[in-house]
């Protein structure tokens, strides 16, 4: 059995989300489910070099495998925090997906998202 099954659903959600704005190049629904973004470190010229780049050296994203779930510090009135890793497989190569996310407020955010 998969532990933190509820929030396994809600990550599972906001990455499929992230996952098809990066196919499509939409910066807005990329970042909806962050509860800040600072402007200075991630905008849309950021997001789309970022993509452009994944896709030079990964290819087009196949399928993820869920490989597991890590306790995070909470901070600045978070309720909870968790990641979430997956193998991504893609076209040209394999990578780690990370997606964090917290809920602050009885809502679920994201807080970090790499792939490397």
């Amino acid at each position: 059995m998969v532990e933190y099954q509820e929030e396994l659903k809600v990550a599972e959600q906001y990455l499929k989300e992230m996952l098809e704005a990066d196919r499509d190049g939409d910066y807005r629904a990329f970042v909806s489910r962050f509860e800040n973004i600072d402007p200075e470190e991630f905008n849309e010229r950021t997001f789309l070099n970022d993509v452009e780049l994944m896709k030079e050296e990964l290819g087009a994203f196949k399928e993820r495998v869920y490989l597991g779930t890590l306790n995070r510090l909470c901070k600045d009135g978070q309720e909870k925090s968790l990641r979430f890793v997956w193998r991504g497989i893609y076209d040209k190569n394999e990578a780690l997906i990370v997606l964090g996310i917290h809920k602050k407020g009885g809502i679920w955010y994201v807080n970090e998202n790499h792939v490397s």
